[in-house]
């Protein structure tokens, strides 16, 4: 058994597998699927369907005319804004709890995640990705393999009397568990049926020669993730956030269709992301 095996082994107690969600994705995926049936599996969930309609009325996915229904998500926003919306809700909670070993209170891992997907789509929407809901989606759920280590990371770092202090927490983990969050959140996803496509950039999001990875969808969530830590989503204010190419670490994917729009991208995050972040879900 791998060390990441080894960790997500019984994990469905401590972390759920978000069934209905992964079944409304499931469904939108299916070009037969009447929206009657979607909206019907959306139902089944309260929580799910009342953060639906928070979130369908945000900044981000919002209509001009207000959202009242499931069903008026699908017909006003479509499929692809469906998936986006079922796996962020049925995220929230989880997201929002503290992980102490990595100096995240509650609700923080949240907010790293939600503007790192926020801003992986808007990225991803200047490089004309073909489906903005996968990159979305695995963009949302990078950091998940946190809530898998946190406990044993915790346990092993009293044991040996070893605190995290500076320097790479890919090699804390390491050192002390022998896998890192990466690798863990890839093989709890795949365990959960995850398509290859949001699992791949989640496994690849620390890899320091992400250059050489040809998977678009992989630089962008590296590179969203990369901006997202730097900014520390604690400016309200894009004024008070600058991003100078020539600063760039060699590390950071260097993409003309970022490159070449980064003011117009970072003021159009920035305006989504405070707006839609402060929304309180179930």
């Amino acid at each position: 058994m791998s060390h990441e095996d080894a960790f997500i082994r019984g994990i469905d107690k401590l972390i759920p597998r978000p069934e209905i969600a992964l079944e409304v994705m499931t469904l939108a995926n299916d070009g037969d699927c009447e929206i009657i049936t979607l909206s019907n599996k959306i139902k089944q969930d309260p929580s799910l369907m009342a953060n639906m309609l928070k979130l369908a009325n945000s900044a981000y996915f919002g209509h001009m005319k207000e959202i009242n229904s499931i069903a008026d998500i699908v017909v006003r926003l479509g499929l692809d804004t469906v998936k986006m919306l079922a796996i962020t809700s049925a995220s929230i909670g989880l997201l929002k709890t503290p992980q102490d070993m990595y100096n995240l209170e509650p609700g923080a891992l949240w907010r790293h995640s939600y503007a790192t997907a926020l801003l992986s789509s808007i990225i991803g929407r200047y490089a004309r990705c073909i489906s903005l809901s996968t990159l979305y989606s695995t963009a949302l759920l990078h950091d998940i393999g946190k809530i898998v280590l946190n406990k044993p990371l915790q346990t092993e770092s009293m044991n040996r009397g070893e605190i995290y202090s500076e320097g790479s927490m890919i090699d804390f983990e390491h050192n002390l568990l022998h896998t890192d969050h990466a690798r863990v959140g890839k093989v709890l996803l795949q365990h959960w049926g995850l398509p290859d496509d949001i699992i791949s950039p989640i496994a690849h999001h620390h890899d320091h020669d992400i250059s050489q990875i040809e998977d678009i969808n992989c630089q962008i969530v590296y590179l969203a993730n990369f901006l997202t830590e730097s900014i520390g989503i604690k400016a309200v204010d894009p004024e008070n956030y600058f991003y100078r190419l020539e600063d760039a670490s060699d590390e950071v994917p260097q993409m003309s269709f970022f490159n070449d729009n980064v003011e117009t991208i970072i003021e159009e995050f920035f305006n989504k992301f405070n707006e839609s972040s402060t929304l309180e879900f179930n």
